[in-house]
């Protein structure tokens, strides 16, 4: 049995289809423009027992109205870590309420205690915004140390 669609029907799916793709580039232009302002620098890069993976400690600068972060990530071995924020741990000073670290934000360490397991040690004061109980198969455990 074939399906007829009137002119207004397959109009309507046009104006529908259209308005979902201009939705999707508006989502990532704003994405690109909200990163463009931020810039991200190293401060430790620690490879997994395996080779696979390395955990990338760094701090992340997005201008004068904002402080600085610590962010991590958990990345292959050879990715590139991208002007993005950090897939598995956020946190800033909250107003300096934690100590600054080296990079601005809180001191934040990563130890690796297998292939597959990561320890991300912050300050008690520290403001979390993401702390991911895993990211790439890798599982997370979080230590709260002054």
């Amino acid at each position: 049995m074939r399906i007829r669609w009137s002119r207004v029907a397959r109009w309507g799916a046009w104006v529908a289809v259209g308005a979902l793709v201009l939705a999707w580039g508006l989502w990532l232009a704003l994405g690109r423009l909200m990163d463009a302002g931020c810039t991200n620098r190293v401060l430790d890069n620690q490879p997994s027992p395996d080779g696979h993976w390395r955990a990338v400690v760094f701090e992340r600068n997005c201008g004068a109205s904002t402080g600085f972060s610590t962010q991590v990530s958990v990345l292959a071995v050879r990715a590139e870590l991208r002007n993005r924020a950090g897939n598995l741990f956020i946190a800033d000073t909250d107003h300096g309420a934690a100590p600054s670290g080296r990079g601005g934000g809180p001191a934040v360490t990563v130890q690796w205690r297998s292939a597959r397991q990561l320890v991300v040690r912050h300050h008690p004061a520290a403001r979390v915004f993401k702390a991911m109980p895993s990211v790439n198969g890798v599982a997370v455990s979080y230590r709260v140390e002054p």
